[in-house]
């Protein structure tokens, strides 16, 4: 009899064991779920804050746009020129860095001879014929309208304007722009004929002829100062 009870107790031990074992690796079995589920979700938030940044990149990208011309900004300044010699290159470069304005070279398609004497000769003939050079200017009718104050450079030939200059001044809308000349001459001071042409042709600006800046083109490399003291003046 002890021996049978002796036996049943052990079974008993026996079948308590396991089904503590089995608790226990049920318990383990879910913990590693757990966990996996943790590492899961950890992933999926490195994945969202990867993404994340994307809205504020692209908002950088809009403000460095939002520096470029646009309809809804205000009071914008163009500095347009025209430069045979490279006089008015370098007093356009001046103004532009003084003004914070966008800068525009206006070249003849069919170029200048290097020639002086050559490009005189067709410079004569052009003004004589009123011919109307065709331009390279990168400049929509569009970008255009976005200026308010337009700074204008050239160089005075013939006692007037460049005729590029002509073909330029007639190619866009000039309704309430304010145009500054600024120019180099080789003994017209006072521009000659050249300022009363830019008040003719551009109709609808205000043109400031009398603030106009006029340098001898001999004395343009020398004249950095000045041309910015210019600038700095015009609103004094």
């Amino acid at each position: 009899m002890k021996k049978i009870i002796s036996l049943i107790l052990t079974a008993a031990l026996l079948l308590t064991f396991a089904a503590c074992n089995a608790a226990g690796n049920g318990t383990q079995s879910a913990n590693e779920n757990t966990g996996a589920n943790t590492s899961e979700t950890e992933s999926a938030g490195t994945s969202a804050n990867e993404t994340g940044p994307a809205p504020e990149s692209a908002v950088e990208n809009t403000d460095e746009r939002g520096t470029e011309p646009t309809a809804s900004d205000g009071n914008k300044i163009l500095v347009v020129y025209f430069s045979w010699s490279g006089n008015l290159d370098k007093m356009a470069h001046w103004v532009a860095d003084e003004t914070g304005g966008d800068l525009i070279r206006i070249t003849a398609k069919e170029a200048y001879p290097e020639s002086y004497n050559d490009t005189a000769d067709r410079a004569k003939s052009e003004q004589d014929n009123g011919v109307r050079p065709e331009i390279n200017v990168d400049l929509t009718s569009e970008q255009m309208a976005q200026y308010d104050t337009v700074f204008f450079g050239f160089p005075v030939w013939w006692y007037d304007l460049p005729m590029p200059m002509w073909t330029f001044l007639e190619s866009y809308d000039w309704n309430g722009k304010t145009i500054i000349p600024f120019f180099s001459h080789e003994g017209s001071s006072n521009g000659a004929s050249a300022l009363p042409t830019v008040e003719r042709l551009a109709v609808g600006a205000t043109v400031r002829s009398d603030d106009a800046l006029s340098i001898r083109g001999g004395n343009v490399a020398s004249s950095e100062s000045a041309v910015r003291e210019w600038v700095k003046g015009l609103d004094d």
